[in-house]
Order: C-alpha cells, then structure tokens, then sequence
C-alpha cells in the first residue's frame, strides 16, 4: 500500500518545520534501504513549506493498522535517527494511506496544495526528489509510476487552466510584499541573500516591480555576479553581508544554510558602526531552516517577516487563483483514476502470474516442437494474452469492489508456479498406417 509523512505549513509553523526538515543527511538515510522489511520504495521531499515522505509497503491492505504503524514508526526512527526524536515527529506528522497518499502527490504537483495557490517552483521541486530517488533506486515501479503521473498533472494544469497565472512562487510574493510595504522600489536599496532559484526568482521579480539598486550575495560569487548582471544591479563579497544589510532598506534571505546567516550581534554592531541604527530594514526569511536570527525580532527599526508571517499575503494573493482550481481538480481526479486503475492491474496481473507463467511455457514449448522458434514467440504471447484476458478483467473488478486476492494468489502459486513440465515425446496415431515416400505424398 502507499503511505506518507508529512510536517507541512497547513499544521506546523516555521520553528517546528524547521526542527523536522528533510536535510540531505536525512534523505540519505531514508533512501539507504534500510527500514522495516515492509517498505519497498521511498522518495523524499523536501522544500521550505513541506517535509514529507512517500513510501510503498508490501502490505497491500490500508485497513491493517499493525502494518501500517509498524512501517511508520520504522519511517520515523530513520528520519529522526533516534527513538526520542521519531517520537516527537510522529507526535505532530501528518499520516496517509492508500488513495488519499496518491491524490495528495498529484494536488502537489499541480499546486493546489501549495501555500502559494499555483506554487510555479513546486513541480521542479517534485521532479528534483523523484530525480533522486530514481537514481539512489529508492523509488520502484509503484512510485515511478505515482510520480510520472503526478508529473504529467501539474504539466496540464499548467498549460490547460490558469491557476498557474500571475505572481505564484514564494520569491514572487516576497518581491509584490517588499513593494507593498516600502512603496517604490525605484528608490530603495534590496539585498538578495542567496543567489539559487528562489533567490533568483526574488530577484526578478524585484527587477520587474522597478528595483534599481538590487545587491546580490552568494558563497559562491560567480553565481552572484551572473544574477546581478541580469537585473542590472551589483554583486558584494559574502564578508560585507552584514554591512550591505544595514545600508539597506529591504533584505531576502534564501540560503541553504542549516543555521542562520544573518547574526543578530553582527547586524546590531553594523548598523551602528553605518549610523542606521533607527532606519527602518525590512528582513524577510524564505528558508527553512530559517536564515535570519529570530532575536532580531524586536530591534528598533527592523521588521522581521518569515514564511509565517507572509501566509496573509499570499493568501489574499491566492484569491485570483481559485477561480481555476476546479479545472486543476478535474484534471487530478482523472489522472488519479488512471493511476488507481494500473494499480489494480498490477495487483491483477501479480496475482494472476504463476498462471500466466506456466501458460507462456507451454505455448512455447509446444508451438517451438511444432512450428519453431520465430512463429512460438509471437504465437505465444496473442495465445497467452486471449486466454487471460477474461480473468484479469475479473480480477480488476474485484479489486475495484475492495476483495483481497491473497488467497486467489497463493491457490495460482501452488497449482502452477514450480519446475517446468518435461515435453511429451510425439506419439503416432492409434491406427494410423504409415504412406510409403513417394513423389505423391511428399
């Protein structure tokens, strides 16, 4: 059965995001394949508004309880690496099974379960974790194909409805709320910490809304000079952080960093050291975990907005979006069915594949006795697939009416599955009387 995890924005703030994330140091653990022998397949996401988990089980039962806590718990104690911390986790996480799991991948994908409605990032974001995932063999046949899919939806809504229309990425919205709280940007001076896609994005859009004074800071300082290059502002050296911080008037932080860049007794002594100690500075965190030194909520003249603290925002932004949201729907309620139903075919055709087997094997071996290699193979496979085509739509039909085929299973493994049956040698006809060769009967 499918299962998830998830510590999302809808049901945990930034500090608690930020205690559970999904670091690569986690993500590598769950993908090494070492979880409760139930677990087959895993993949990781892992972005600023959401951790979560897919998994496929050997179960294929949501309704067994023991099966899905066990594989669960098993999920937790590798996310967190001890019992304390996966205690805490499964405390506050988000739990899923079954259907409810896949519909939730492809609303993802599209966007609709985004805290910004239509999220334009989410989707690379998605395709980056399955990337990954494929690579380290985490994901299987299930989750490539739950994946595939999710990623065929969000492109349809993209190109079929309007919900992706306009301002949709966090960067977009903290560049439309820096506009709407300090007023022109024309004259103000914006820091973009952080030169990678959501820095990026942040930064054009910045551009777009008339920024003309944009100072880029990145580590790497190649990757800040292109950016700068772009929207026609300038790159400083990641050691002036702090000094370019108190001349400004509106800061964005978006790194990857695993603890705060932006340091509170260093940005104090800076804007002293500058005599911007009473100027207003807008500071907005976009990373989780967060970038920004949570005590520099309070200081005289710095106003702190974190992923919080945008929610209102985005959400009176997200009004123009609902609009399309039943399209998006309808494209995921039919692209789930699609996956619901080769779900069924897969439980279908391993139920039914210790028949198919011995089936395949005989044709085979009897059409290569009778006709030879060329005409058996093809032969064999139109026989086979006539013979089954009835059972697996029975078999299709009874899943869809929620029957277990267990039991069908293991009678078609015993009755069929095992060493291949030795051919029988030709025998002649009772009776028959052999014609001498001769020009007339040859």
């Amino acid at each position: 059965m499918l299962i998830s995890m998830a510590v999302d924005f809808r049901h945990a703030n930034v500090a608690t995001r930020e205690r559970f994330h999904l670091t690569d140091a986690r993500i590598a653990r769950l993908e090494a394949g070492n979880l409760h022998a139930d677990v087959r397949e895993v993949v990781c996401l892992a972005t600023c508004n959401r951790s979560e988990i897919y998994a496929w089980t050997a179960s294929h039962d949501p309704a067994t309880p023991a099966a899905f806590d066990h594989a669960i718990t098993a999920i937790a104690r590798a996310w967190m690496g001890n019992k304390a911390d996966a205690k805490a986790l499964l405390a506050i996480a988000q739990r899923q099974a079954g259907l409810d799991v896949a519909r939730r991948v492809l609303r993802i994908a599209t966007g609709l379960d985004s805290q910004v409605m239509g999220d334009g990032q989410i989707l690379g974001q998605l395709r980056d974790c399955y990337r990954r995932a494929s690579e380290t063999g985490a994901a299987g046949s299930v989750l490539h194909r739950l994946f595939d899919t999710a990623l065929r939806t969000g492109k349809r809504v993209q190109t079929e409805t309007s919900l992706t229309g306009g301002r949709r990425s966090v960067g977009a919205e903290a560049a439309a709320t820096a506009r709407d709280r300090f007023g022109n940007l024309a004259h103000a001076r914006l820091v973009v910490v952080g030169c990678g896609k959501t820095g990026q994005s942040v930064a054009r859009q910045l551009h777009k809304l008339g920024a003309r004074d944009v100072v880029c800071i990145n580590r790497s300082a190649k990757r800040a000079q292109q950016l700068a290059a772009e929207v026609g502002g300038r790159a400083a050296p990641w050691e002036a952080l702090h000094v370019e911080l108190a001349m400004a008037d509106v800061a964005i932080a978006a790194t990857g960093a695993t603890e705060p860049v932006v340091v509170a007794s260093a940005l104090r002594q800076a804007r002293a050291n500058c005599g911007t100690s009473t100027y207003p500075l807008l500071l907005m965190d976009l990373s989780i975990p967060r970038n920004i030194d949570p005590t520099l909520h309070g200081v005289p003249g710095i106003t702190v907005a974190d992923l919080d603290a945008l929610h209102l925002p985005v959400l009176q932004a997200e009004a123009a979006r609902k609009a399309a949201a039943p399209a998006a729907e309808s494209i995921v309620e039919a692209e789930l069915e699609s996956f619901v139903e080769w779900v069924a075919a897969a439980a279908a055709r391993e139920a039914i594949r210790p028949l198919a087997q011995a089936l395949t094997e005989i044709c085979r071996r009897e059409l290569t006795f009778a006709a030879g290699d060329a005409v058996a193979d093809h032969a064999t496979d139109r026989i086979v697939a006539k013979l089954l085509a009835r059972p697996m739509t029975k078999l299709r039909t009874a899943i869809a009416h929620g029957e277990a085929l267990q039991a069908f299973s293991v009678t078609l493994e015993s009755l069929f599955a095992g060493p291949p049956i030795p051919p029988e040698p030709p025998r002649a006809t009772p009776g028959a009387r052999r014609l001498p060769r001769t020009s007339r009967n040859r």
